[in-house]
Order: structure tokens, then C-alpha cells, then sequence
């Protein structure tokens, strides 16, 4: 009788590990845990799926943690990829990750070359869906939907709508773009600058005007010194920003002047993990392995998951008068999801 409770209980965590990632009528956004490099899931409310990035652990040089987590999720396939840029803590994963969940549509990254193995691993698993991305694409999610998710190209080669910077770093050159659900927005923008300096050039404040106002904010290059601008965030004014970050990083990421302007502009952060830069602040910091975004449709807030079973609630911007910004939560309640991703894992960062 023990035997059949105990196997009874199993199957209904791992349902409700399943059901959590698959189409539940909200947007979900999963910044899943990679250390120090980035990927996210998304997953439309009508359960079509678009990946942005996935990142190589950098220790092991292992993909076996973002494919379990998609795994998890009961995910089969990826409708769209969006590839930020072409270092390896970015797509080192993405043969791994298509190898199981075949890609279906359109893989946009900047387009031309770059050198290396990661790189040219990439093209090929990618293939003939490989499209180079132009500034004001877009794709929706949904479309026979009254409620369609849109993402919309936004950045790319260090252009945007209000003119070109001239740079060759391969992380200035990132593809950022905003997702939309509603008046909900986020913006996805891999390893972009902030800061002129003989390395970077700043590609944050050109591209802010066409990003606008948004609810959460995808903290670009891990929260590093030359991100997240004054001007970017006093243009974006985000509640959330989340820090794809590893333990024991050789970057010092997150570092403590990023930290100090996402507090500055009442960011709360959200961490995956505790990097090893600047420290964590009570109240304002929170490090929570995968991060997890839900929407729901029409609604008038979003939901941050954070330690698998922690739940802050915001609400939206939107963008009538009177709407509250930078709310902190106004409800915490705990939600419980199976998970097989207990431990962190770390990956390279370039």
C-alpha cells in the first residue's frame, strides 16, 4: 500500500513539473539557469515555443542541464530560435538542444561570419532555416489568437532605428529584440553595450527609444560594467531585471556598479545564480536558479518564480495614465513545480 502511495506521488509531481512548462493560457518566459551564459524558452500561451540562445557550460562543457530542462517542460520541438551573437556562452548548446527538439521555423541571428568550431557547429544545425535578421522584424505567436504574443526585432550589427554605431565587438553587435503579450513587454538583448571605451561602444542608449517603457528587462552582457546605462534605463524604466549569471565567474559578474544603476532606478533582480562580483542586496536581490516570467491574458499583472516555488507578483506598466511603474510585489505566494535542475551549473562567457 506504502508502494503504491509513494508511486502515486511521483507521478503526480512529475505531472505537475510537465504541465507547468506546457501551454497554460499565459505567456511563459523561462531564463533558465546556464551559469555564466544565457538561454530562455518561451512558451506562447497556445503552447508554440521560441528559444533565445543556449548557452555551454563552461567547466564541463556539458549540455546535458539546458536539454533536461527543456526536457522537463515537455517541450518537442522549437518553433523559433533568436541567436543574440556568437560567442560560445551564448550557442554553444544549440546543436545539442535542436538535435532532440527540432527546430520548425526561422533561426534569426546577425547574420555574416564569424571564426571557430562553436560557430560553425551552429550554422550547421541550423541549416537552411538560418535567416539574417534586419531591424523592425517581427514574428506572432498565435495569430489566429484575439491575444498574439509579437517579437519584434529591435537591434542588430550595433544599428537600430535612430542610426548604426560602428563597432566589431562581437557583443555590441548583439540582436536584441522586445517580446510583446498585451501591454506586457520584454526586452531580450544578449551582451549589448553601454559604455564607449577602447573594447565597447555604446549601443544602449541609440536602440532605448525604439525599446520604450517595459516591465522586465533581460540585464544585458550579465550585469557587467559596460550595461545597463543611465540612459537605457531611465528610457525602459523596467520593474525586473533579470542576471543570467554563473558561480565562481572569471568576469566578476555581476559587478557592482551594474547593481548599483538597476537599484538606482528601483530594479528589483532577479539572479540565477551568485556570480561572483557584486553582492547580493536584501530586499532587492534575489538568486533563484531558473527564472521564470508568466502573463496571463488581459491581465493587469505578471508573475516572477524564482527557487522553484517562490512567487512575486507585479503589476503591469502599461501605458495609460495612473498606471503604477516599478512596483515592487504586491502578493507572494508559493507555487511548487517538479524540478530535475536542482544543482547550478556555470558556462564561458566571452
Amino acid at each position: 500500500m506504502l508502494k503504491r502511495a509513494v508511486s502515486l506521488f511521483v507521478c503526480i509531481v512529475a505531472w505537475v513539473g510537465v504541465a507547468y512548462g506546457l501551454a497554460n493560457g499565459k505567456l511563459q518566459i523561462h531564463h533558465m539557469d546556464v551559469g555564466q551564459g544565457d538561454g530562455a524558452v518561451l512558451i506562447s500561451p497556445k503552447g508554440q515555443v521560441v528559444l533565445f540562445d543556449a548557452g555551454e557550460d563552461m567547466k564541463k562543457r556539458d549540455c546535458s542541464k539546458p536539454v533536461s530542462y527543456l526536457d522537463q517542460l515537455g517541450i518537442d520541438h522549437i518553433d523559433f530560435l533568436f541567436v543574440s551573437h556568437y560567442h560560445f556562452d551564448h550557442i554553444g548548446c544549440i546543436p545539442a538542444v535542436l538535435e532532440q527538439f527540432h527546430l520548425q521555423g526561422d533561426a534569426y541571428d546577425r547574420g555574416e561570419n564569424y571564426a571557430g568550431t562553436t560557430y560553425g557547429n551552429y550554422v550547421k544545425a541550423v541549416g537552411t532555416h538560418r535567416k539574417t535578421a534586419s531591424i523592425g522584424d517581427s514574428i506572432t505567436l498565435d495569430k489566429n489568437s484575439q491575444n498574439p504574443v509579437v517579437i519584434t526585432v529591435v537591434a542588430v550589427d550595433g544599428k537600430s532605428q535612430h542610426g548604426a554605431v560602428q563597432t566589431s565587438n562581437e557583443n555590441d553587435l548583439s540582436l536584441a529584440v522586445v517580446v510583446s503579450f498585451g501591454s506586457f513587454k520584454e526586452e531580450i538583448g544578449g551582451d549589448l553595450s553601454g559604455d564607449n571605451t577602447q573594447m565597447y561602444q555604446d549601443v544602449e542608449t541609440p536602440v532605448a527609444p525604439d525599446v520604450g517603457k517595459i516591465d522586465v528587462y533581460k540585464v544585458h552582457h550579465h550585469c557587467n560594467s559596460h550595461s545597463t546605462n543611465d540612459a537605457w534605463m531611465t528610457a525602459t524604466r523596467p520593474a525586473v531585471g533579470i542576471i543570467s549569471t554563473g558561480d565562481g565567474n572569471d568576469y566578476g559578474h555581476p559587478t557592482a556598479d551594474c547593481l548599483e544603476r538597476l537599484h538606482k532606478h528601483n530594479v528589483k533582480a532577479y539572479w540565477t545564480e551568485t556570480g561572483n562580483g557584486g553582492e547580493p542586496e536584501a530586499g532587492i536581490d534575489v538568486v533563484g536558479g531558473n527564472i521564470v516570467v508568466e502573463v496571463a491574458s488581459n491581465g493587469p499583472s505578471f508573475t516572477v518564480t524564482f527557487g522553484g516555488s517562490h512567487v512575486d507578483t507585479y503589476l503591469l506598466i502599461g501605458t495609460g495614465a495612473g498606471v503604477p511603474m516599478n512596483t515592487l510585489p504586491v502578493a507572494i505566494t508559493p507555487k511548487y513545480a517538479w524540478s530535475k535542475n536542482s544543482t547550478h551549473y556555470t558556462d564561458a562567457h566571452k
